[in-house]
């Protein structure tokens, strides 16, 4: 018999680690099962003004201030116009937003999650999930095996246990991240987002602690198929058709790989399924970055989850009214996510490109609908 606790989450990034640490702060026996050890780039580098009311909530910010981030005084877009146009986040009332590293962001929060009492296993990816009425037996690769009554999918766009448990993916796009992190560059003068609008897609840059860039195109799957932009050179030509970006990012080495990560929108609708588990995080809902919103959202729906979860230890006879409860606030975020989006890319009208028409034809189906 596998060891048995309140809660098993499966994903251990900022909405599986919020959603554990609540839980365990509030008496709760969680297992937190995260399949790497911490120690991948992750993307996700810039945080909203607003995600600081959320880690003080959660009890972390102080640890956020130990990470020593770099504070983010607003964004420079060249979206509508090619001209650039400064936001300052100065009016948001928490002053400045954050650039951090995120492998060590998320080593945070999961850090924070034991403190408070969770049980957290690095290097456990996992592999199958069954239900027998009472309890959830999680297999994870190695043979290791965890059980819960309740169960959170918070594995990010991946989604492994939802997807597992028959839950259908309602995919929006096919959006990919192409990035490139440089080391040894002075960023004290670089405390700002850049957003560039291209032709096939758009850029972003960052500074990141330790004197490093990150540049990331933001285009779709086919296109960075077609353009083989996952190669070095592929992505150095491209970055030519972006003057600011380029300009920010200046010259960069010939072996300078790019990575290519997914960055799709979903959502995840599990039907008329009323077991005891939950999706968190992109999980539940995946957000295209242009949204700057992923780690606040991913804070927040973890706020839920955790309320949500609690309800279905104390109250089991109730589940499938907590659960539509729970699912239906997701649909209302999917809805308002949708309708941002829409707004946010309609406002493009400059480039008559793949990418760009198949936004305007999914903002005119998401205003037709509204």
């Amino acid at each position: 018999m596998p060891a048995a606790y309140d809660v098993v989450v499966a994903g251990g990034g900022p909405a599986g680690a919020a959603t554990a640490l609540l839980l365990a702060a509030a008496g709760r026996s969680v297992a937190l099962l995260e399949r790497s050890r911490f120690d991948r780039p992750r993307l996700g580098e810039t945080l909203a003004p607003t995600v600081q009311p959320l880690l003080r909530r959660l009890g972390v910010w102080d640890r956020f201030g130990a990470l020593d981030p770099l504070p983010s005084w607003g964004t420079r877009s060249a979206w509508s116009r090619p001209d650039p146009a400064d936001h300052s986040h100065l009016v948001s009332g928490y002053h400045s937003g954050w650039h951090v590293d995120r492998t060590a962001f998320d080593r945070m929060l999961a850090a924070a999650a034991a403190d408070a009492g969770a049980h957290v296993v690095p290097g456990a990816s996992v592999t199958g999930c069954r239900y027998d009425g009472t309890v959830w037996e999680v297999a994870c690769a190695g043979g290791h095996r965890v059980g819960g009554r309740v169960l959170v999918d918070a594995t990010g766009r991946q989604g492994g246990p939802g997807r597992g448990l028959g839950a259908h993916r309602a995919r929006f796009d096919h959006l990919v991240a192409v990035a490139v992190v440089l080391a040894g560059i002075d960023v004290s003068a670089e405390r700002y987002l850049l957003v560039e609008a291209v032709g096939d897609g758009w850029w972003y840059t960052a500074p990141l602690p330790g004197d490093r860039l990150v540049s990331v195109l933001m285009t779709d799957v086919d296109t960075c198929r077609r353009a083989g932009l996952g190669r070095s050179g592929p992505w150095h030509r491209t970055l030519g058709a972006a003057p600011l970006t380029a300009g920010r990012v200046g010259p960069v080495p010939a072996g300078a790989a790019p990575r290519v990560h997914p960055a799709g929108s979903h959502r995840l609708r599990r039907g008329a399924d009323v077991r005891p588990w939950l999706a968190v995080g992109d999980a539940a809902l995946a957000v295209d970055p242009v949204s700057g919103t992923g780690v606040s959202r991913a804070l927040r729906t973890a706020e839920a989850a955790a309320e949500t979860a609690g309800r279905l230890l104390d109250r089991p006879a109730a589940a499938a009214e907590t659960i539509g409860r729970y699912e239906s606030a997701r649909d209302g975020e999917c809805t308002a996510y949708l309708v941002e989006r829409a707004e946010h890319y309609g406002r493009v009208r400059r480039f008559q490109t793949a990418f760009w028409s198949r936004r305007r034809v999914l903002a005119e189906g998401v205003h037709r609908e509204a």
